[in-house]
């Protein structure tokens, strides 16, 4: 009876090892088991299949004499020992896991030395794991190949790289040829070149209308095409707020008028000064009140408003225009998003409020946005008295491009 017990404990375990180790071969990322002489005592067949040798050639080998390395090759020292095995990602991180016992992860390195003679060299993402097997030290060694992430990560840096230089050239030669058509028409619009028929007139201004849409779009596009790539500057000095307010109410005041729709300006006695870059904050409101005044009908209002709130500068702009549909706003700040309005389309670039939102986002404040359908909307832009230094993003998007090249 206790030689059966004894034979179905023995049979428990033995399923119970040969479980772990049909899991340990499943795992698709290498993984080694090394001692503290860096000798392999098992790997997985994902190792197996990356150095593309028999287990009788990895089992209870040296991990140099394993893996090709260059140092053990042409030094013809055991690995761990050679020059160069000081500076090596690998046996520096696996000794010091059993030096301190603890472990190591998401270490990231490219291996001069390992894969003797291969031609590419090979990127590892590594995680080390200190274990203790029947009172014997090891280290688990997990080995993911990024090599064709990584390679795939700097094609697309440069492909980035190769748009972002695309969108400035493409913008700035288009801008030459705008100004000289734009300057003609105008001097033809004025009569400089002789009389101007009506019917003449009403062409002309329609091809200004088009190429100031145009070189709206230019100018959108530089700008945005900037800021993502983090290459606009700003210069944030200690600003008086009511001043650039006023400044950009002051600026939109001829629009609003032409628009007949009425602008208004209410600003807090005590909202004082902050760190802003003051040019782009008026290129913030101005957008924001062009958008406002522009989907506006006659006799309608725009308010301008700005408070201190402890420390922040909270200003609004609210309008009693055609408003958004609820579903839009989540994205109104996407770069060419354009909510539709069917009968009542407005000119645009659709780039906007992106831009207003990356520059915001550069003084570390945030916007927020409520609106209802035929009512109205309103803009609350949050921005820090002193604000932190805030890192840009750098992504330049597919959709630029296209915007030229459609």
């Amino acid at each position: 009876m206790v030689e059966n017990h004894n034979f179905l404990e023995e049979d428990l375990i033995d399923r119970k090892h040969k479980n772990i180790e049909a899991i340990f071969d499943a795992i698709p990322i290498g993984l080694l088991l090394i001692d503290e002489t860096l000798t392999i005592s098992r790997v997985n067949n994902a190792i197996h299949k990356l150095l593309k040798k028999d287990y009788s050639e990895i089992i209870n080998k040296n991990i140099g004499e394993v893996f090709n390395c260059s140092t053990t090759t042409t030094e013809r020292t055991k690995c761990g020992f050679g020059h160069k095995c000081r500076n090596c990602p690998l046996i520096k991180n696996i000794k010091k896991v059993f030096k301190t016992s603890q472990s190591v992860h998401e270490f990231e390195f490219q291996s001069d030395t390992y894969f003797f003679g291969n031609p590419t060299k090979l990127c590892f993402l590594m995680n080390i794991e200190p274990v203790i097997i029947e009172d014997k030290r090891y280290a688990v060694v997990c080995l993911d190949d990024i090599t064709e992430k990584k390679f795939a990560a700097e094609k697309l840096i440069e492909t980035m790289e190769l748009k972002t230089q695309f969108v400035s050239t493409v913008s700035h030669e288009l801008r030459t040829p705008l100004t000289a058509i734009k300057e003609g028409i105008n001097i033809v619009l004025d009569g400089m070149a002789g009389r101007v028929k009506k019917k003449q007139k009403k062409f002309l201004e329609l091809a200004k209308r088009n190429v100031d849409r145009l070189s709206m779009l230019i100018n959108d596009v530089l700008d945005f095409q900037k800021l993502e790539s983090g290459r606009m500057k700003f210069d944030p000095a200690l600003n008086n707020v009511s001043q650039i307010v006023r400044e950009a109410a002051d600026t939109m005041k001829l629009f609003a008028d032409k628009h007949k729709v009425k602008l208004s300006v209410s600003l807090a006695a005590d909202i004082g000064e902050a760190m802003l870059d003051r040019n782009h904050i008026i290129q913030v409101l101005t957008n924001l009140l062009s958008n406002a005044i522009k989907f506006t009908p006659e006799k309608g209002k725009v308010l301008l408003e700005a408070v201190r709130q402890n420390d922040e500068i909270v200003i609004t702009v609210s309008d009693t225009g055609m408003g958004m549909p609820k579903d839009d706003l989540p994205k109104i700040f996407e770069r060419f998003y354009r909510v539709r309005r069917p009968g009542k389309e407005i000119a645009g670039t659709g780039l906007g409020l992106p831009i207003v939102a990356q520059i915001i986002n550069q003084h570390s404040g945030r916007i927020i946005v409520d609106s209802k359908l035929n009512k109205g909307t309103t803009f609350t832009v949050y921005l820090p008295v002193s604000p932190e230094k805030n890192e840009p993003d750098i992504s330049v998007d597919q959709t630029i491009e296209n915007a030229f090249i459609g």
